[in-house]
């Protein structure tokens, strides 16, 4: 896998809206700007749906991918993966630089994650995480009557490691700490150093949670690091998650995996289920791994988009969080529910409400085809005092 995305220079030509005036129904004068979203928004109705609220990846799975995924299901539709899922396991162990038996597999990343809270129920730890995050963790972990603590993030929506860390030592007993980095709905990164003395220093009945879905978008910050390095120095009370969910558009293959210590992942296997993936997937998977061309489309795919969102949101006056992600959380200036709405009436599904803050939107990142509809509408929006 390529670790690293040269940024190139990218002009993008956005149409440019007439400030003038037209003449609209008894005579009036509204402004053309009006009258030319009216028509856009108009244009929108017999569109079909832009799906920007679950953090997909528009662009699908790659050719190969696809390809390989129809093959297996004739050839081993009728029979279960396990061929497939050990070789898989072993690509994803030689990529990482670690064993076969510190790889987890599971029907998506939520699957280990799964595995990763019973494991800790088990052990009748309590929860301890940032607000806003991923609500996986605190749904599991509640469903299962453990104690969930949350410590709300900081400035910049940024995870408080410090504020954390100070939680942490109120907490008696053992201790789950989930922390998703980059995080979701925020796409700001952790401070890295200060995460890492964390896991170093942390007491042994404190396990670490570390959700690195958004990995691949994030390496492009010089300051984002994994924790991949901590396990592979010998850390025991650490389990990172990642999905082939983002980069490699495969949502709903559902193939995700767990990297943990031998020891670690083999207490956290007995708690996964078994014959949880399909034999598409995790062909699907095998392919994505080999196909660098797709991985470097996606990732540029992926930042030109970005761009043409947080360049309309600029313009607009739309206060917005850089994200390391493929999604960006900004300001809308109006209540979240209605404007979802409005935008689902025009066939485009936005986020829901993840922060205590009010008047906050994530959006997906789309193709740049889809970011230009979705950036259009926006405008139109805002003609009408919308956001």
């Amino acid at each position: 896998m390529a670790q690293r995305l040269s940024t190139a220079s990218r002009r993008m030509f956005l149409k440019t809206v007439s400030q003038g005036m037209v003449l609209a129904g008894a005579g009036l004068l509204i402004p053309a700007s009006f009258a030319q979203s009216s028509s856009f928004l108009a244009s929108r109705q017999g569109k079909s749906e832009l799906l920007l609220h679950f953090n997909e990846n528009s662009l699908g799975m790659s050719a190969n991918a696809l390809k390989a995924a129809k093959n297996a299901v004739e050839l081993m539709g009728n029979r279960y993966a396990d061929k497939g899922v050990n070789i898989l396991r072993s690509e994803l162990a030689a990529q990482h630089g670690v064993k076969s038996e510190q790889v987890l597999l599971g029907n998506g990343s939520t699957e280990v994650i799964g595995a990763v809270v019973t494991y800790a129920a088990h052990n009748k730890a309590s929860v301890l995480e940032p607000n806003p995050t991923f609500g996986d963790v605190k749904r599991r972990s509640q469903a299962q009557g453990m104690a969930v603590q949350r410590v709300d993030v900081g400035e910049g929506f940024v995870t408080d490691i410090a504020q954390l860390k100070k939680q942490a030592r109120k907490i008696k007993g053992p201790l789950l700490i989930n922390i998703c980095n980059p995080n979701n709905p925020t796409g700001t990164i952790v401070d890295q150093s200060a995460l890492h003395e964390w896991v170093l220093n942390a007491p042994d009945n404190h396990l670490f949670l570390i959700d690195e879905a958004y990995f691949e978008y994030a390496q492009l910050n010089p300051n984002y690091a994994s924790v991949l390095p901590l396990i592979k120095s010998g850390k025991e009370n650490l389990v990172l998650t990642r999905t082939f969910s983002k980069i490699y558009g495969m949502a709903g293959m559902r193939v995700g995996y767990g990297i943990a210590a031998p020891a670690t992942a083999k207490k956290i296997e007995k708690f996964a289920t078994t014959f949880n993936l399909s034999a598409a997937g995790v062909a699907a998977a095998s392919a994505s791994l080999k196909d660098d061309a797709f991985y470097q489309h996606s990732l540029a795919s992926n930042q030109q988009a970005k761009t043409i969102l947080t360049d309309t949101l600029s313009k607009l006056h739309l206060p917005f969080v850089p994200s390391n992600t493929n999604f960006v959380l900004h300001r809308i200036n109006s209540d979240l529910a209605t404007y979802s709405e409005r935008m689902k009436q025009n066939n485009i599904r936005v986020g829901r409400r993840m922060t205590k803050e009010h008047g906050w939107n994530r959006i997906s990142v789309g193709t740049p085809e889809e970011m230009q509809e979705f950036t259009q509408a926006l405008k139109a929006f805002r003609d009408r005092g919308w956001v």
